[in-house]
């Protein structure tokens, strides 16, 4: 039988060792169904004119993504 996922062993964490966290918080993103379906919406309203660029910022924000607009 197996024991499963070996991501606690020392090879495992030695592959993630130079990620930094922000590394990780994008893949946890790219992967959440929710934030998948957010993003989709964002891109389909932008591309329709619907949403302008301070609403992007406050539609991700939950997210805790956070874009400096330039001015």
């Amino acid at each position: 039988m197996s024991k499963g996922s070996a991501w606690r062993s020392s090879s495992t964490a030695q592959g993630f060792a130079d990620h930094q966290y922000p590394d990780f918080a994008q893949e946890f993103l790219r992967r959440n169904p929710d934030y998948r379906r957010d993003y989709r919406r964002v891109t389909r309203q932008v591309a329709d004119g619907r949403m302008t660029a301070t609403n992007v910022s406050e539609a991700v924000s939950k997210w805790g993504l956070v874009f400096r607009l330039r001015s």
